[in-house]
């Protein structure tokens, strides 16, 4: 029954890339407009580069990438605009003011925050549009090349865990990505531990 439903799920899945084929250009403009919209007032990027790592393999770094960027420009614009609101906030000061560029970058990083609260931020760091737009990329590069070298290791060896069972293949797949995440897990868990507790002192 289980295999049954894998097998299912897997045949859809081919059935969505062969269709993305078909119409790349209209499938891609639509999804990265409703992907921009979602990130930019829903703030859960995890399921935006998931999908885009199963319609578009590696080259999703790119869609997801643009999705980001655009969103995150969207977010600055809407906070600097929203300025005197986000000032009433538990956190009214800035968070530290010397290297709020460095600072701020750190703090795209820590874990568990949401997506629109990092971008929103940006007027707690009282950064202009060039060194946000710089933050946001070299904080988010890396993890989405990260991710999605995992999600799509994970998708290439969906076949060989669940119907083949070939688990020596999957170890040689998933090895050097688990490896990945795993230190990035550590790093996330340091910056937090060192750094992500003294942004919230009051």
């Amino acid at each position: 029954m289980t295999l049954d439903i894998i097998d299912k799920i897997l045949n859809l899945y081919l059935s969505l890339e062969h269709l993305v084929n078909l119409h790349f250009y209209k499938f891609s403009f639509a999804f990265v407009l409703a992907s921009i919209f979602w990130v930019s007032f829903i703030g859960i990027v995890t399921p935006v580069i998931l999908i885009t790592t199963l319609t578009f393999g590696y080259f999703g770094v790119f869609i997801s990438l643009f999705t980001l960027m655009i969103s995150s420009l969207i977010n600055f614009f809407l906070a600097t605009r929203a300025k005197s609101l986000i000032s009433k906030l538990k956190y009214k000061k800035p968070l530290i003011s010397d290297n709020p560029l460095i600072l701020y970058i750190i703090f795209r990083f820590l874990p568990g925050i949401p997506y629109l609260i990092k971008n929103f931020s940006v007027v707690l760091f009282k950064l202009n549009l060039k060194k946000f737009f710089l933050a946001v990329i070299l904080s988010d590069t890396p993890q989405v090349i990260i991710f999605t070298f995992f999600f799509k290791r994970l998708i290439d060896s969906s076949s060989d865990i669940f119907i083949n069972k070939n688990y020596n293949q999957v170890f040689e797949q998933m090895y050097l990505p688990m490896l990945l995440i795993f230190c990035f897990l550590i790093f996330l868990y340091f910056l937090n531990k060192k750094i992500g507790a003294k942004f919230f002192e009051k």
